[in-house]
């Protein structure tokens, strides 16, 4: 009984083993060449072909297309000739990263994205190099905790908290709230009553809806979505994928866009 035990246990080991090489090899390993494809808006700009069966934000979907016709950031007038100014120098998105860096990538996510999750921790490991400099776009599509959270993080902003909050809103594992978000704010040692006041501000209203127009302008139907230069990238996308295509931006240049 015990040798049978002991060959299960060995067993499992050596599967769970396997699994984990696996998986980092997955995430780790230098990808082959990279697909693209046209879109034909807004101009000047590809999509990378990725496997869109397996993505992990494919349940959420139709989901956020309903959440966001029935929440608080619905789209005022947007002049798409304005694409690139609002997408990567608009003075309301955070960003993280080196302003004189090759590479400009901007991330739309929603805190109830489970793969933003994993995202933003492949982003922050990826900062370091300092190969791209990181923009911000809230774009809270699964309902009002989602467009809680995304208020309070530009908030925090106000109060050049804004990377340390978003980071702490990606890693917990609450639905936000707003009792939980005062106390992330006094955790952060952030001034409650003015975060509280300025969620409501209306330039962080418009700052949502911007990232709503820019996420329909580009035909987003859910998060994360990604656009690494002059590249579209919508759903699950690896280290290994989203290193190369860094690379390849950086070597290729704006290619006549933006």
């Amino acid at each position: 009984m015990r040798r049978k035990t002991f060959a299960k246990t060995l067993t499992y080991l050596a599967l769970t083993a396997l699994v984990t090489v696996a998986g980092y090899l997955a995430l780790t390993l230098r990808p082959g060449d990279l697909d693209f494809r046209e879109i034909a808006s807004p101009a000047g700009f590809r999509e990378l072909v990725t496997d869109r069966q397996v993505s992990p934000i494919d349940q959420f979907f139709a989901a956020g297309r309903d959440e966001l016709a029935a929440s608080d950031v619905a789209a005022p007038e947007f002049d798409a000739a304005n694409v690139c100014a609002t997408l990567f120098d608009d003075p309301s998105s955070p960003t993280a990263g080196s302003e004189h860096a090759k590479v400009r990538l901007v991330a739309f996510f929603d805190y109830r994205c489970p793969y933003c999750r994993t995202l933003t921790k492949i982003l922050s490991r990826m900062q370091r190099d300092g190969s791209f400099r990181l923009i911000y776009k809230e774009w809270p599509i699964l309902g009002e905790s989602s467009v809680l959270a995304a208020r309070a993080a530009l908030a925090a902003a106000k109060q050049g908290q804004y990377v340390a909050f978003h980071m702490r809103l990606m890693n917990t594992g609450f639905v936000p709230t707003r009792s939980y978000v005062e106390a992330l704010a006094g955790e952060l040692n952030l001034d409650q009553a003015q975060l509280l006041e300025d969620m409501n501000a209306p330039d962080v209203t418009a700052a949502i809806q911007r990232s709503a127009l820019l996420a329909s302008e580009f035909g987003f139907v859910g998060t994360p979505a990604l656009i690494v230069g002059r590249t579209v990238v919508q759903g699950a996308i690896t280290r290994a994928q989203l290193e190369r295509l860094v690379e390849d931006e950086a070597a290729s240049g704006p290619g006549g866009v933006c």
